[in-house]
């Protein structure tokens, strides 16, 4: 017999009795909070709120961060989060919400990040990362690599990066002064959007002199306001300097790219870079240093432009001075320079690398072909120099040889065009001498089979933990969102080296 409800019942729940009946010990997020203290976060962020003023915090600093730790593990965007806290068991149960609670607005994802900000972040994976060195792990040498991330933008041409620019200004002068603003076109101006795809080549060659020519009167009409115009127009100023040229009295695209040019308004730390001559990008690289046994000991992003080597002293740096070290760390031939080896010997610290392969462009004998004394350097023909000229500032010796012994020397046209071959090495020659000798060993070998573990490392992060593209815009929030993967990788390794049993006594 069937009997229709007359009124609701109201049933108490009890939280902790339902995740106990629901809450698996076999999931991975079980295992995590069973390793893991995350109460630390509330000290880290204990100057953030007032004590006094304001509502009582409901979304707690260590709700937001397990929150974030789940997001970057399941790679959600901050609204998949937000269904994830709202409707996912192990999930609701992992941050620290009651089984009725309604979860927080995904926006507040977004605030707790900017309000740790990159420092207070980089704090909080070290601290983690010392709890997991404390249980016995990240230990051994250290691998050092880079990886590209591509910027969370569309990619303008040359024409429409103009058209930024200009609408930055415009929008910057219609607050200041309404008057210049219409004199100088308006809303046809600050918002011109013809479909630069739709265009022959003809109408791109004249749409782009029509662009120049208004940024140029733009610059000029406003030279006399100050504040956030003179920040825009320089910016402009940029964007016209970066990409066009006139060539015998025609405006044009410049053909030599400045190294560092601005890519696009949206993301002005995006820059242009490459893997590779035929792997290239717009965006981001990341330089992580991993431990032997699979940990991030650090992690920053750079601009795509910046090259790889650059990036390991910083990393070292701040590693060290939140107390991390290491005696030896191995990479590729980007991180193996004298400047590199030459400054982190005096940290103690050996720097185990390739060397580039030497090239000549014009196909004459390479330094290899030489051999380097204390006293001197003796050429292929077996012509000596001890004539040299030290360049501090560059860190380089430049050797010269005799111009009567060039021009009457039998192998001059395989050595050089020159009236005398001249020859630099580094001040540092006698350290570079000690890693070649190294790189011929059987140990170096092994080093270099063992620093490819770190790119399965940086895979993971990439195709799993939101690595493979910027989610947000500009170089501190990238560098945010590398943080966050390295720590989400970090304790995935944990939970897996504890649940295999891994030795980790001293």
């Amino acid at each position: 017999m069937y009997s229709p409800i007359k009124g609701k019942q109201s049933t108490f729940v009890c939280s902790h009795d339902v995740y106990e009946k629901l809450v698996s010990t076999n999931h991975r997020l079980y295992k995590i909070n069973e390793l893991v203290d995350f109460t630390f976060i509330n000290e880290v962020c204990c100057n953030l709120y007032s004590k006094n003023m304001g509502r009582p915090v409901t979304n707690t600093p260590e709700i937001m961060f397990r929150s974030a730790v789940v997001q970057y593990f399941y790679d959600y965007s901050d609204r998949e989060m937000e269904e994830a806290a709202r409707y996912n068991i192990m999930v609701k149960w992992f941050i620290g919400l009651n089984i009725d609670d309604s979860s927080y607005d995904h926006s507040a994802l977004g605030r707790f990040r900017d309000l740790l900000g990159e420092e207070r972040w980089k704090n909080v994976f070290f601290r983690l990362l010392k709890q997991i060195e404390n249980a016995g792990f990240v230990k051994g040498k250290e691998y050092v690599d880079a990886t590209h991330v591509i910027a969370n933008i569309a990619i303008p041409g040359t024409i429409d990066l103009l058209r930024q620019g200009i609408k930055d200004v415009m929008k910057a002068i219609q607050k200041i002064d309404s008057d210049l603003y219409e004199e100088l076109g308006g809303e046809k101006t600050a918002n011109d959007d013809k479909k630069v795809y739709k265009m022959n080549s003809e109408e791109k060659e004249s749409k782009l002199v029509e662009m120049v020519e208004k940024a140029r009167e733009i610059n000029q009409k406003s030279e006399y306001i100050g504040g956030i115009v003179s920040e825009k127009t320089q910016q402009l100023r940029r964007i016209l300097n970066e990409n066009t040229e006139e060539n015998e009295g025609k405006i044009v695209r410049k053909k030599d790219k400045t190294k560092d040019r601005l890519v696009s308004i949206v993301d002005k730390n995006a820059r242009h870079g490459a893997k590779s001559k035929t792997k290239k990008f717009i965006g981001y690289k990341v330089n992580s240093i991993m431990s032997e046994d699979g940990f991030i000991k650090n992690i920053n992003a750079i601009p795509g432009n910046i090259n790889d080597g650059d990036a390991l002293i910083p990393l070292i740096d701040e590693k060290t001075e939140n107390g991390f070290t290491a005696s030896e760390v191995v990479g590729d031939a980007a991180y193996g320079d004298a400047n590199n080896r030459s400054k982190l010997v005096l940290k103690k610290v050996t720097v185990i690398a390739p060397f580039k392969k030497e090239l000549n462009n014009q196909g004459l004998f390479t330094q290899s072909k030489f051999t380097i004394e204390k006293t001197g350097i003796v050429c292929p023909a077996g012509c000596r120099t001890m004539v040299y000229t030290h360049d501090k500032n560059n860190e380089k010796i430049k050797f010269r040889f005799n111009k009567k012994d060039c021009g009457n020397c039998k192998l001059k046209p395989k050595c050089t065009i020159q009236e005398r071959r001249t020859f630099e090495i580094s001040e540092h020659y006698e350290l570079l001498k000690k890693a070649k000798e190294y790189n011929g060993t059987d140990l170096f070998k092994e080093d270099m089979k063992q620093r490819s573990h770190i790119e399965p490392k940086q895979g993971e992060m990439k195709r799993h933990h939101g690595l493979q593209r910027a989610k947000y815009w500009g170089l501190k929030k990238m560098n945010i969102q590398a943080i966050l993967s390295g720590i989400v990788v970090n304790i995935k390794r944990l939970v897996t080296v504890n649940s295999c049993g891994y030795q980790n006594s001293s």
